[in-house]
Formats: C-alpha cells, sequence, structure tokens
C-alpha cells in the first residue's frame, strides 16, 4: 500500500503558517487578493529578503503578518509615510504596502496623494470594500452614492472618490483596477507594478459581505458575483469614466503606465552634483567625494570621521530649553546648538520644537538633549539649563524650571520670580547688545555665545563651526560678531541673580 503523501503548498513559504487559517470574513475578497500577490512574488525572481510589506488598520492590516517577509502594521493612516520612510533609508528594498481604502483614502488621504506627486517607488495595493469593514461598517470615501452603511442608513449622498482617477491626477507612474474576482489579472497587474520604478497604484474592488453587502442586501458569495456582473475589462480604459456607483459598471484594467522620474532619481539629478552626494540613503553611508567618483580615491562607506580632541564627554543626557517669542530666532538657536554637538562634537543630539498656535509674536521653544552615549528620549521633560529671551515665553514655561538648574536670560526682558533657591540665573543684556552691534534681529545669537561661553556641553570650536553654516550668506560677520559680543560678555563674568 503505498502511503499518501502530503506535499507543501507552492505558496507555504510565503505565508507564515503559525498565523493561519486566517480570520477573515467568509467572503471576504482580501484572502484572493493577497493570494495573488504572493503568485506575483513567486514568479517576480526578485531577492524576498529584500521585499516588505507594510499595512495599514482595518482588516487588510492582518496581511503584512500573514506574510512570510519583512513587514510592519502601521497606525492609522500611516502606512504610506512609513513605507516612504523604509524606501528612503533602504533604497534597496522593494516596499509593498497593502491597506484598505479608508486607511489609505481617508485618514492617510493626504499620504496617499502626495507620495503619488513625488513618485515615491512604493507598490501601493488599495482593496476596496466601499466601507470601514473592521470598525463596524461606516461610510468611507468611496462608499458609492446612496449605499448603505452604519453611518448612512438612508443612502450615501456624497460623491465618491474615483481613486485611479485621482492617482492618475496625482503623478502615479502606473494606475490599474481589478475586482477580486480577477486573480489573474491582478497578478499581472502587480507583477508590472513590482518591475516599475516610482509610485504604482493597484485598486482592487474587495466584497465585504458582513458590513458592506449585509446593509445593501448582497450578503455572501452575492456581492462577488455582482462586481464580477458588473465589471467591464478594456485594454485602455478612459479614466474618466472610472466612477463608481452603485449599480453602475466598473471599469477595469491598467489606466496609467509611463516613465517618469522617480522621487529618489529624481534627488540624484537635481542635487547630486551640488552638494556632492550620488546616493542617497537613510543610513548616511553615502560618498562624498567629486563625480564621477574614482574607486581608488572613494572613501569607505560609513568609515567614521576622527572624533576632535575637545570634544566634550557628557557621561548622561543634559536637557536644553531654549524660549522665547516667535520671530527670535529661538528655533534657530536650538538647531544650531544640535548641529554643534552632533556634527562638530561628534555627540549625539535630538532637537525638537513648539510653537503656539498663534505662531510669529507668540511663545515659542526649541529643546536639545545632548549626550556622548545614546539618547533614547527624544523630548526635554525636566531642563537641566533654560534660556529665556521674552517674559511671555518666561511665563508659560517657568513651570519647567527645576531646582538645582541653569537659567540663562535676556536681563533687560525677563524679570523671573517664584523660582526656587537653587536655581542659578544668569543674566546679559542680549537685546540691548544686539542693537549697540546695529541689528536686533542677532540677539539671539548674542546670547548663544553666552551660552557657549558658560554651558561646557559643546566646545566653542564646534558651535562657532555650525554658526557659520547655519546663518544666511552675507551676515557672517554680523553674526559672527555677535557670538563674540555674547562669549566676551560670559567670560568676562556673569551677574547670577538678575
Amino acid at each position: 500500500m503505498i502511503e499518501p503523501q502530503i506535499l507543501d503548498h507552492p505558496k507555504d513559504l510565503l505565508l507564515r503558517k503559525e498565523r493561519i487559517p486566517h480570520i477573515w470574513c467568509p467572503g471576504c475578497g482580501l484572502g484572493s487578493v493577497l493570494s495573488a500577490l504572493m503568485d506575483a512574488l513567486r514568479t517576480s525572481g526578485l531577492d524576498l529578503k529584500n521585499v516588505a510589506v507594510v499595512s495599514g488598520i482595518g482588516c487588510t492590516g492582518r496581511a503584512a503578518g500573514y506574510l512570510n517577509l519583512d513587514g510592519f502594521h502601521t497606525t492609522h493612516g500611516r502606512a504610506i509615510p512609513y513605507a516612504t520612510g523604509l524606501k528612503l533609508a533602504n533604497p534597496d528594498l522593494t516596499v509593498i504596502v497593502f491597506s484598505g481604502d479608508g486607511d489609505l483614502a481617508a485618514i492617510g488621504g493626504n499620504h496617499l496623494i502626495h507620495a503619488a506627486r513625488r513618485n515615491v517607488d512604493l507598490k501601493v495595493i488599495c482593496a476596496n470594500n466601499f466601507n470601514y469593514g473592521m470598525t463596524g461598517g461606516q461610510g468611507g470615501p468611496t462608499t458609492p452614492r446612496l449605499a448603505r452603511t452604519t453611518t448612512t442608513s438612508y443612502g450615501n449622498v456624497e460623491k465618491p472618490f474615483n481613486l485611479v482617477q485621482l492617482m492618475a491626477a496625482c503623478g502615479a507612474s502606473y494606475v490599474a483596477r481589478w475586482t477580486s474576482a480577477h486573480p489573474h489579472y491582478m497578478k499581472i497587474a502587480m507583477g508590472e507594478m513590482l518591475k516599475k520604478e516610482g509610485f504604482s497604484f493597484l485598486e482592487v474592488i474587495a466584497p465585504c459581505p458582513t458590513n458592506f453587502g449585509r446593509r445593501n442586501k448582497l450578503r455572501d458569495i452575492k456581492l462577488l458575483q455582482r462586481y464580477l456582473e458588473q465589471a467591464v475589462l478594456e485594454s485602455q480604459p478612459d479614466i474618466a469614466k472610472a466612477d463608481i456607483e452603485l449599480d453602475s459598471p466598473i471599469l477595469c484594467g491598467k489606466f496609467v503606465d509611463l516613465e517618469r522620474t522617480s522621487y529618489l532619481a529624481a534627488l540624484r539629478e537635481a542635487i547630486s552634483a551640488k552638494v556632492k552626494v550620488y546616493d542617497f540613503r537613510g543610513d548616511g553611508r553615502v560618498p562624498l567625494e567629486e563625480a564621477p567618483v574614482k574607486p581608488a580615491a572613494a572613501k569607505a562607506p560609513g568609515k567614521p570621521a576622527e572624533v576632535p580632541s575637545e570634544r566634550p564627554i557628557i557621561e548622561r543626557p543634559v536637557q536644553i530649553k531654549l524660549a522665547g517669542l516667535g520671530g527670535q530666532g529661538i528655533g534657530l538657536c536650538g538647531l544650531i546648538i544640535g548641529r554643534a554637538a552632533a556634527i562638530f562634537d561628534h555627540n549625539q543630539a535630538v532637537y525638537t520644537q513648539e510653537y503656539s498656535p498663534e505662531a510669529r509674536g507668540g511663545a515659542s521653544a526649541s529643546s536639545i538633549i545632548v549626550a556622548s552615549g545614546q539618547i533614547h528620549a527624544p523630548y526635554v521633560t525636566e531642563p537641566d539649563i533654560m534660556v529665556v529671551m521674552a517674559q511671555g515665553a518666561y511665563n508659560k514655561y517657568q513651570k519647567d524650571v527645576r531646582p538645582g538648574s541653569r537659567l540663562i536670560i535676556d536681563k533687560d526682558l525677563v524679570r523671573p520670580k517664584d523660582l526656587p533657591d537653587s536655581v542659578r540665573i544668569q543674566a546679559i543684556p542680549a537685546t540691548r547688545l544686539a542693537e549697540e552691534i546695529g541689528q536686533k534681529v542677532v540677539a539671539n545669537i548674542v546670547i548663544l555665545g553666552f551660552f557657549t561661553a558658560l554651558v561646557p556641553h559643546i566646545s566653542l570650536t564646534a558651535m562657532q563651526k555650525a554658526l557659520k553654516g547655519s546663518i544666511p550668506k552675507g551676515t557672517e560677520e554680523l553674526n559672527l560678531r555677535a557670538f563674540e559680543t555674547g562669549y566676551d560678555y560670559g567670560r568676562g563674568g556673569t551677574s547670577d541673580r538678575a
């Protein structure tokens, strides 16, 4: 007797079998879409170690977890920006976004249109089931007019997105539409997308019998059967006729397939020669030589630069907060400090900004954390050093001044009060000194020089280099004079307790 053999399914290698069976509803179209993607990947010739799948929130979010590939399940509407970051950090990856119409076209709609406009090299598969299926069947931006959902119980009155027309208008290099009843054509489209450079978009009309079908009297197989009957397949479909109404034909086919410079290629074309960078990568491991780079003269990618001898050793993260009013250059000062620490002192630095709603004229702040080791928290919570240039900013951020910390102020503009005795206050008439130099606008640079003279965490050389690289051309002399004025004031003796 011949023992029966249990053979592996050809797609098993692409599935995380421990997560199977899937949890999608009976009659759902997502299984067909995922199966077509696996077929396309198997025949693509790609090294699957260099393929990553990103999904958003919704029923489609399961796809990244079911596939035995590198994958990430993002928060709602953020699949596109995450995938964009992934691609820019490692351009060697083929990055696929597998998500739904609610995630991509509603909450993530802004990301979708701008990724298409930039022609970021992403392969986006949008399973459109005309509603928010996972969260109970609410109406969304693709819900056809007169369709019933939990939020359109009398029928939707809004015009839905024509997603393929939207993507074409935004500049996508490849745009196609099929239904989940067309696995062969889905596979062909996905295969073409995997070979295409630039932003590719495939809309798949997929049934949601549990929510959308139930409320529109098209449960179980009837919904898929309806889509199959409504589908009109054309070799050169007219995208202007691709609107989808509840009972209208569903125009399918390839709408756009053109050659357009991708985002990274555009960067290389427009900027490489100017900045002497010919390989844009998120890891920063790029040669900086003149093009064309001669192999013998090329630096080894990622080779660490020499550490300056005067580099301050910062044993624990030091939190610095600068506060003032919009227009005082608080953000620029924070940026200069961060650059000085990270680029020229070869320490670590994290930099963030915050503004009040009124922006210019309202209180604003920039926060920097510097350390010689890794920084694990990105935001300043308990400043070791505060620099304040306006009373309004002091009133807003006084609560952040902690006992034992250092407070640096513009003595003519800030009157500190209600502070612990252990706070060390160091004051400079920064704005007055800037006016004596000739430009009130450089008061921030005066106080930056003062800060450099007092604080041991940034070297003078690093701060000077960062300053020169951060100010507009033609203002170097004025800004350097302002910096030296503040620095000399600090070195000459400061006034504690203004």
